[in-house]
């Protein structure tokens, strides 16, 4: 997942409203009474007129009351038939009930592996009885792409998102494509699976589930996860302060001096902002160190901070805009670390408070407040891992793994809060966790990572996690107690990131891309790059798009010209060789023409390149960066990915019923439609 970029966003509140069954419902009411009353007035109109002329010579209260009660009355029936109609099982039959766990990124080979030598009872027992199964995955293998084919039972061709990162044709800008920010819409195109007949009638449960902010209205509830960013409009950006000087050129957080006595530190919050306004809405705080442990005091409130042990939930208020009239609440979490007399104060991207969210964060609004009263606070950014605060060195190893540790309980509070009511439907619980730890924690399984030896306990640190999740499973499996079926996903596997490739730098390289006269190389978004000469270019971590005339601000390839670019492309990439050594990094290159058929590819690429085991296109690729160097080894603690060629890591699926069977993620909602629909016996 990328985690490099920081990007200005537009804050939206949106409209609420009621949920959609219950509009439904009331005007289902209403025309029911109006259709009893016109079919009375039909088949008795005279006799109703000549009581309805006495009873308004007697009384027209009277009269007004009877109809009123009738249609009470008739409302009433309606929606008992329709309750009775939606409860009716076979006797001796309980309601159908699934379980799906979504653990993203969860490797089928590392699976077998730890299945193997006897660290995963749990899901060895499922795979003993339903055999455990390949996932394939979308192309690219990339989490926004994949759950979206997931939620649309569609490929990306038609649900158009195509990577992590999108871009604006006319000006060549990216941003990142989990959420419309700019329209506060979902980012993808058609039907979620969920409104299919049975589960329309039998009801959704959805924690955290990716790829739906804002969160669409269902027979249900649901809390929406990767896509809400944080209270600065980012993914998120953390804060960290220190009383010590320091040389963070690259980090990719708000980077602040604590300063004053130690039993009186003074530093400042970053608050929310709009884009292309002022960044200034701050929040003064005051830190006593001296103190063992520490006192922050923040908004009339005092928190006590234990060094290396994080805080619990910190609450403050922003206002912002004209006035100071607008109200925005948050949460975080602090981590204080003392050092060589110095003092460090981590602040974790500010999350939306849940219980008072600046927009709709689930559907129903309020059911992110119902989890509160529930399981507490929790986090509501939709990827919650400090990954860039970990690859900066401002979160250590274990700070890092102790803060994915909270985020998972709360996630397994959550399902166990819901499974605690889970009478029939789907329930659906996403952890993302497996996902992060992998991204951060491959070098310790690869003997080929570059760079320094690991510190101990590293190349424990996937399996204890897979271990986690086995633990996982076993708890949902006994909480089902045998009624209702279990199925476990994971919309991609896994590689090592070994070597980085500038693939910008590489279609320079072939004569594709073209830079500004002198100029070696291009900072990112393309700042360098001659558009008069560039046929094709990249973006994002998969894609190439062509310098199209007419859809591209700069274009310069006819349309006509297109198919044999495209070719030439595609043959050229699945040739090339790093000169260092002579290897393919490329395995093959998918013309969209061929993956994404007979669908509105106006947005699409037009190439997606699948990458071989241990290489990636760079972080420079993804933001139009071209470097003087084609590649380079990937010496950051990200050393694992899945952006390669899809064949390479498919995702897994198992079931405690082996009725339930899918072959591709996308195929897995239509699946779990159809057992639902007829239930085994």
């Amino acid at each position: 997942m990328c985690h490099r970029s920081t990007f200005l966003l537009l804050y939206i509140d949106p409209t609420g409203g009621l949920p959609p069954s219950l509009w439904v419902s009331i005007l289902s009411g209403l025309l029911a009474a109006l259709g009893a009353a016109w079919l009375a007035l039909r088949t008795f109109g005279r006799q109703v007129l000549l009581v309805s002329s006495a009873l308004l010579r007697r009384s027209a209260r009277a009269f007004v009351l009877v109809a009123a009660l009738v249609a009470v009355g008739l409302f009433g029936l309606m929606m008992m038939t329709r309750f009775l109609k939606d409860n009716d099982a076979p006797a001796g039959s309980p309601a159908p009930r699934v379980v799906v766990l979504a653990l993203d990124g969860l490797d089928p080979q590392l699976l077998e592996r730890f299945m193997a030598a006897g660290r995963l009872p749990n899901f060895s027992r499922i795979h003993a009885a339903g055999g455990l199964k390949r996932l394939a995955t979308s192309n690219p293998p990339q989490s926004p792409v994949a759950w979206s084919s997931f939620i649309t039972a569609t490929e990306p061709g038609r649900h158009g998102v195509f990577d992590f990162i999108k871009r604006d044709p006319a000006t060549y800008a990216p941003d990142l494509a989990i959420a419309d920010r700019q329209h506060l819409a979902l980012p993808w195109h058609g039907t979620p699976f969920w409104e299919s007949t049975a589960l329309a009638r039998l009801g959704v449960t959805a924690l955290r589930m990716p790829m739906a902010f804002p969160p669409p209205k269902l027979n249900g509830r649901m809390l929406a996860g990767m896509g809400v960013w944080d209270v600065r409009g980012t993914e998120g950006t953390y804060i960290y302060l220190s009383t010590a000087p320091l040389d963070l050129p690259d980090a990719r957080g708000i980077i602040l001096r604590l300063e004053g006595e130690p039993n009186a530190l003074r530093g400042q919050i970053p608050g929310p902002y709009r884009s292309g306004q002022t960044d200034n809405v701050r929040e003064p705080f005051v830190l006593d160190a001296a103190r063992d442990p520490a006192v922050l005091r923040l908004q009339e409130r005092s928190y006590t901070l234990h060094d290396g042990r994080w805080s619990d939930w910190v609450k403050l208020e922003f206002r912002f805009g004209p006035l100071g009239l607008q109200k925005l609440r948050a949460v975080t979490r602090i981590l204080l670390r003392r050092a060589s007399g110095d003092v460090n104060l981590y602040i974790s991207p500010l999350n939306f408070d849940p219980e008072a969210p600046f927009y709709a964060i689930s559907h129903p609004a309020g059911y992110a407040g119902e989890l509160v009263k529930a399981i507490g606070l929790y986090h509501t950014r939709g990827m919650p891992f400090d990954t860039a605060a970990a690859s900066d060195g401002v979160l250590g190893d274990q700070d890092f793994l102790e803060h994915c540790r909270i985020v998972d309980d709360e996630s397994d509070r959550m399902l166990a809060f819901e499974l605690g009511r889970f009478e029939r439907g789907l329930l659906f619980g996403y952890f993302e966790s497996p996902d992060v730890i992998q991204h951060m924690f491959w070098r310790g399984l690869d003997p080929e990572a570059e760079g320094s030896a690991e510190p101990a306990g590293t190349d424990e640190t996937v399996a204890r996690w897979y271990e986690r999740m086995d633990a996982l499973v076993g708890r949902v499996r006994a909480a089902l107690g045998g009624r209702g079926a279990l199925v476990v996903i994971s919309d991609h596997g896994f590689a090592p990131f070994r070597t980085a490739i500038h693939l910008n730098s590489v279609l320079r390289e072939l004569g594709f891309l073209a830079l500004q006269e002198n100029a070696p190389s291009s900072e990112q978004f393309f700042a360098a790059v001659d558009w008069s000469r560039t046929r094709a270019y990249a973006i994002g971590f998969n894609s190439i798009y062509l310098n199209l005339a007419g859809r591209e601000g700069k274009g310069v390839v006819a349309r006509e010209q297109a198919a044999a670019l495209v070719s030439e492309i595609r043959r050229r990439l699945e040739a090339w060789a790093l000169p260092e050594d002579g290897r393919k990094p490329i395995t093959r290159v998918f013309p969209a023409s061929e993956i994404y058929p007979s669908t509105d590819r106006s947005n699409a690429p037009e190439l997606v390149v699948g990458y071989a085991r241990g290489y990636r296109a760079s972080w420079e690729t993804a933001l139009g960066g071209v470097p003087l160097a084609l590649s380079e080894p990937n010496r950051s603690k990200w050393s694992g990915d899945h952006c390669i060629d899809p064949a390479q890591v498919p995702g897994i699926f198992l079931a405690t019923d082996p009725a339930l069977a899918a072959p591709r993620l996308s195929e897995v909602g239509p699946a779990l439609e159809r057992y639902l629909a007829n239930p085994p016996r």
